[in-house]
């Protein structure tokens, strides 16, 4: 993480719009910090906080939740607030707006984001700190089809709209502006208007980019189950190392039509990576050897042939007499002239001056 994602904020400038959530790495084994989130795809696993783009999915940064002590903070400080503005140093003062959903967004977190330069949009619980208490809906009675009900404070807007059900939103860079919008209803073929918030129909655009990540992570997803937590979290942060690779390569305009999908994207990334690769003919396995290596392995040997002709040892290379376990004598006339051994010039020289055991 530490090598990867210092060079996302490098190599591209991400556009207005940001979104904020929360990424599952799929894992079930034992691990203290383990996650269960019932309402995700992914239930069990390990917990990541992800920053991304709206528009194309590009991760920004990203961190792992290992618990609550991992994130340095003062008391007084939420551990939402704390996740949410570490994912967005860097980004200060340049015109972004941040998307997010219920269990970030807060009056005082939107306040602290607004001093920063950064503009905050999303949906919001109305128990939390400094919420108008106009909105609860005990004190605010909605059904459906009336307008929306909105309170400012500053450049802070609330909004209290009932679709299907109750929704409360918070902004920084709306107004009350609401939008017509058709929607299906029952014994009505051509649907029903009714006004929306802007800044809700710009929420449910905006907010997706994490879940598109999340959808390309799972296109071409490591396949194999780790029992060991670490290669799981290696193989996620590899796969969006590629996922914003192939991003980048979509985002070209030099390529232009020729722009590749994934799968054929990261056989070039494999290939590109092997091109200057050269196989060793003959590695040894296991563990290296702690003994010396012999001077037959290091030094100079040139073959020679006894001037008797009918002088034939034993070779040293492939010769036994031991015929019981299917053993048979060999001969020669060629020798090493620097070991002073009889061996065959042919096979055996070249076996025992590059084997280390040779006799196998």
């Amino acid at each position: 993480m530490d090598l990867t994602l210092p060079t996302y904020r490098k190599v591209y400038q991400p556009g207005a719009n940001l979104s904020v959530d929360e990424s599952m790495i799929r894992y079930k084994g034992r691990l203290a910090f383990r996650q269960y989130m019932p309402n995700k795809p992914t239930k069990y696993g390990i917990k990541d906080f992800v920053l991304a783009e709206s528009e194309t999915g590009y991760c920004l940064n990203l961190m792992t939740y290992t618990g609550k002590d991992s994130f340095l903070r003062t008391r007084d400080t939420p551990l939402t607030t704390q996740v949410v503005t570490d994912l967005l140093k860097g980004y200060e003062h340049a015109g972004h707006v941040v998307y997010m959903d219920n269990f970030y967004s807060s009056p005082d977190l939107f306040q602290k984001l607004q001093l920063a330069g950064i503009g905050a949009c999303g949906t919001v619980r109305q128990n939390r700190r400094n919420m108008p208490e106009a909105v609860r809906p005990d004190k605010l009675k909605l059904k459906r089809g009336d307008d929306p009900v909105f309170y400012r404070s500053g450049d802070m807007v609330a909004c209290a709209w009932q679709d299907v059900k109750r929704v409360t939103s918070l902004s920084t860079v709306h107004t009350n502006n609401t939008c017509e919008k058709t929607i299906r209803e029952r014994g009505n073929p051509d649907g029903r208007t009714l006004d929306k918030p802007v800044m809700i129909e710009e929420y449910n655009w905006k907010m997706s980019g994490v879940d598109r990540l999340d959808q390309m992570l799972g296109s071409y997803a490591y396949c194999h189950k780790s029992v060991k937590w670490y290669q799981t979290v290696y193989h996620r942060i590899r796969e969006i190392a590629l996922t914003n690779g192939h991003i980048l390569h979509k985002l070209d305009k030099d390529k232009g039509a020729n722009c590749v999908d994934g799968a054929v994207f990261r056989k070039q990334v494999v290939n590109g990576l092997l091109s200057e690769y050269v196989p060793v003919a003959s590695r040894p396995r296991g563990r290296p050897s702690m003994e010396p290596v012999p001077n037959r392995l290091q030094e100079r040997h040139f073959p020679a042939s006894y001037e008797d002709k009918k002088y034939k040892p034993d070779c040293e290379v492939c010769s036994s007499r031991d015929r019981q376990n299917g053993k048979k004598r060999h001969q020669c006339n060629t020798f090493c002239k620097q070991c002073q051994l009889p061996m065959h010039a042919v096979a055996c020289f070249e076996r025992y001056h590059t084997v280390r055991d040779y006799r196998k």
